[in-house]
This record gives C-alpha cells, structure tokens and sequence, in this order.
C-alpha cells in the first residue's frame, strides 16, 4: 500500500515531469524520488512513467493512479484541517434567566453557532440569584439576565428592552379592561415566579411600593406552567409581554393595563469582571450589543 509520502512524491514527479525538480521541490534527493517511483512501479506491477531525454510522460496506469493520489491527499489534507479545528474550538457556557431562556437565547445561540462555527455555546437556563452564584463562581463565562444584577464582582450592561404585563384569562373580570388602577389589584391572586426570580422581586417591590395586598396562590420557576394557569383563570400573571404574544394575540389572555406600573426594563449581558475575557467572550458580547435594542 503506497504511503502518504510517496505518493506526494509521485504526484510531483507527474506534475513537474522531472525527478530532478520534483526532488527539489520535496527538499528530497533524486534518489530518492527515482526509488519512490520504481517501488510503487513494483507495488502497482505496472509503468508508471515513459522515460524520454528531456521530460518523463505518464502512462494510463499513471493517469490512475494520479488521479486517486490526489483524491488520496486531499482528503488527508481535509482531515488534518479538520483535526486542527477541533484542536482550536473555543468554548463558551452562556447562563441565561428564564424568560430570556425561553424567549430568545435559542435564536441567539443559533446566529452564533453560524457566524463563530468554532465557537462551542453551551447554555444553562435558572432564576437571576442563581446566575450571579455561578457567575461569581467561574461556572458561566457571560450571561443574559432579565435581572438587576446587585454583587460588585459582576458587570452588567444593559442589552435588550423588555416590557412587564400584568395578564389574565379570558373569564377574568379584568378582561378587556382599557385601564385598571393598583388599587384593584387588592386581595386579588396571583401565579407568580418563585422566589430569586427578578421578575418575582419586581412585582413584590411594585406591590409593597402601592400597599397593595395579594395572595400568591401558585409560584413556579416555569413561565409556560404560569401562562397555562392563568388562562384557566387561575389567578392573575405578571410576565414579560414577549412570553405572551401568540396568546393575546389569539384571545386566550389579556394584558391587565395597570397605570401605575412601570412596565420596562432590560436584558443585561453580565460577566465577572476577575474573569479572563477570552475572543469567544468578546465575539459573543459584540454581536449581542450589534443587535437592536428592542431585539425580539
């Protein structure tokens, strides 16, 4: 079976027509290129070459096995590249809060695994206290929160405008409702997120901010397991608006407009700041802050 180097060594032979420029070209010597080809000639049992005075011309079982030669080396070339590929893949572990994981890292994370092929994204979806503990810890590189980040040690720079619903079924008295006030949020009851959760805290500060009263008759880290509860008129939600579109949209909820509620805030890309910022970091957070504010 003819070997890698030979057959680079027959290649150039058939290529330059001359066992002397081929060996140059190799930083080889003559005897050796004219050794490589009278073993293959051996291996092969047939001509490779016709011998002239001034150049060697190829035979058909030359031509052939040319041919597959370069089939041969191309693919080794392929496999060396593709080896060195995997050798240079740069990892990446992305945390996420649960309404940015539900809504809109998967489509981040898709723009990147196309623009950065090398770079290896992997995501872990938790509540805002949990991200900052694996943030402070080194377990994520960045992270996407929907949350005001409070320790020192992390970064957090706004990246995405996101917008807070008070929502109900389609039974709820509130249903349809042009304009509500805090105070008929009194006694009501609530499916809320669990505890750590930004959007819990954001709530509970309104609330107390109000003297509002509620009881919280359901809580839960899933935003989805939420939305269902509520549309069976369950209780009252308080989500981000991007988590149910489709459902207003279609009639099943109804945005709960309460005047005096703010209902914006922002998405924050969040780092430690003792924590190397690797390229993969930097391509990460570039296209991020390439992307609209409003970016859905």
């Amino acid at each position: 079976m003819a070997t890698i180097r030979q057959l680079e060594a027959f290649i150039a032979t058939a290529e330059l027509k001359k066992m002397s420029e081929a060996a140059k070209h190799l930083y080889i010597s003559q005897p050796t290129i004219s050794q490589i080809i009278s073993e293959l000639e051996k291996e092969y049992q047939t001509k490779l070459f016709e011998r002239h005075a001034k150049e060697l011309q190829i035979t058909p079982a030359g031509s052939l096995l040319l041919k597959s030669a370069r089939e041969i080396i191309a693919i080794q070339t392929a496999l060396k590249q593709n080896m060195k590929t995997i050798n240079s893949i740069r990892s990446l572990h992305i945390g996420a809060t649960v309404t940015v994981g539900a809504n809109i890292i998967g489509k981040i994370v898709a723009s990147m695994n196309k623009l950065y092929p090398d770079i290896d994204i992997s995501v872990t979806v938790t509540n805002t206290e949990n991200i900052e503990h694996m943030l402070l810890h080194n377990e994520l590189d960045l992270a996407l929160s929907e949350g005001i980040i409070t320790q020192n040690d992390l970064i957090a720079k706004p990246a995405f405008l996101d917008k807070l619903c008070i929502i109900c079924g389609k039974d709820h008295p509130f249903a349809n409702a042009s304009c509500l006030h805090a105070k008929d949020l009194r006694n009501q009851n609530f499916i809320l997120r669990e505890k750590g959760s930004d959007t819990r805290a954001l709530f509970e500060t309104f609330m107390k901010v109000q003297n509002v009263p509620y009881h919280v008759k359901w809580e839960s880290s899933s935003t989805p397991a939420i939305i269902d509860a509520v549309s069976y008129n369950l209780g009252l939600g308080f989500v981000s608006q991007r988590c149910v579109a489709e459902k207003v949209a279609a009639g099943v909820l109804f945005h709960c407009p309460v005047q005096e509620i703010n209902l914006d805030r922002f998405f924050y890309l969040c780092y430690n700041r003792t924590h190397p910022f690797t390229s993969q970091m930097k391509d990460f957070s570039d296209y991020i802050f390439s992307l609209s504010k409003d970016f859905s």
